[in-house]
């Protein structure tokens, strides 16, 4: 009875196109031929509007989706005005009718459904005070897990950031946020967004290598996050200069934590004097020692799995190393910062690393 009188009290002094005179007092009944009061005709283009969205929308790979919208603040005011002097509390206000309206007609439309927690696409609508209406979409970030194999020296694994953006993306980076493509993340990010026509991909190495060094066997894994893409079941396999690199599979979310992981290492190292036979059994009984050393002001330990060695010239010999992840190959051969066990203490003599390659990269977890 309540909604009865105020609906004819609002009919009598306002005029109320049935969506918003619902809104006020549960009933749908409307005065014709009078623009509404409170949405100025906003409500009587629903279905236009709604072709807005799903063009913006219809840019992207999505299952579900989630409608926001700004709104002129003299559509608030003329609504809270009248609320107040008829006393309604406790209802639905202009923008979120509008948005579920919209999210009824894009559903129908693509066949899709609304997710309020963690939607695929995003699309705002925009209503300037004119009455004209500009919808945009934007996609959740997507985080896959690749690996690349490299075959070739002198790329560095990183690329420096963009000067302009410093890694968000514009338009003389071409939105990868990278200052160039000259190394394995300028070449994979450039891959990335070609399949997933996203932008500024951040990325998370399992490990790392040195600029000459080889990545082989089944190549070192890495996560990374895209930028507002618009496919989101991309397929990566590529060969450039060297590189060799491939999405494994699409992830919720990038890992919180560093993966555990242990490394294959091929070293080529170099002594300052003739290296002996004893000198290789000395390399070999490093199989199963824990190496410790400073670590952004911390004590970290990395454990060598086994170690096998070899003369690889009058001064020089190869060690190969399975060992946990994250060990400083350069600093374990040359002894120069603290670290125990080294090389170069272990044969008393000062060494140093030629190269090294990476012969294998094992993940043993990865917390999403």
């Amino acid at each position: 009875m309540v909604d009865a009188q105020k609906s004819l009290l609002l009919l009598k002094e306002y005029s109320l196109c049935r969506h918003c005179l619902a809104r006020q007092a549960s009933t749908s009944r409307r005065q014709a031929g009078k623009k509404c009061y409170i949405c100025r005709g906003l409500f009587d283009d629903l279905d236009g509007l709604a072709g807005k969205v799903l063009a913006a929308a219809k840019q992207y790979q999505f299952e579900t989706f989630l409608i926001g919208a700004t709104l002129p603040t003299q559509l608030y005011e003329r609504e809270d005005a009248l609320r107040a002097r008829l006393k309604i509390r406790g209802r639905e206000n202009i923008k979120n009718q509008l948005t579920r309206e919209l999210g009824l007609r894009l559903t129908k439309m693509t066949k899709k459904k609304v997710d309020y927690h963690r939607p695929d696409i995003a699309v705002n609508l925009s209503i300037i005070r004119d009455g004209d209406a500009e919808a945009t979409a934007r996609s959740r970030p997507l985080a896959i897990e690749g690996r690349y194999v490299k075959k070739a020296r002198g790329l560095p694994q990183k690329q420096e950031k963009c000067a302009m953006c410093l890694g968000k993306g514009c338009n003389l980076c071409d939105g990868s946020g990278l200052a160039g493509f000259e190394s394995v993340e300028g070449m994979i990010a450039k891959h990335l967004m070609k399949a997933t026509k996203g932008q500024a991909p951040k990325f998370s190495w399992i490990g790392s290598e040195d600029k000459e060094s080889l990545v082989l066997g089944q190549g070192r894994p890495f996560y990374a996050k895209i930028s507002d893409p618009k496919v989101r079941t991309p397929k990566m396999k590529f060969k450039e200069s060297g590189i060799e690199a491939k999405i494994v599979s699409v992830l919720d979310d990038v890992p919180d934590t560093q993966a555990r992981f242990a490394v294959k290492t091929r070293i080529v190292g170099k002594c300052e004097r003739p290296v002996s036979a004893d000198d290789v059994r000395q390399l070999r009984s490093l199989a199963g020692a824990e190496v410790k050393f400073e670590n952004r002001s911390k004590i970290a330990a990395k454990r060598i799995h086994s170690a096998q060695a070899k003369k690889a010239g009058d001064s020089e010999f190869q060690l190969t190393l399975h060992a946990d992840g994250g060990l400083p190959i350069k600093q374990f051969i040359g002894g120069e910062e603290y670290m125990e066990p080294n090389v170069s203490k272990l044969l008393g003599a000062k060494c140093e690393c030629v190269t090294f390659d990476v012969l294998a990269v094992e993940l043993h977890s990865a917390k999403p």
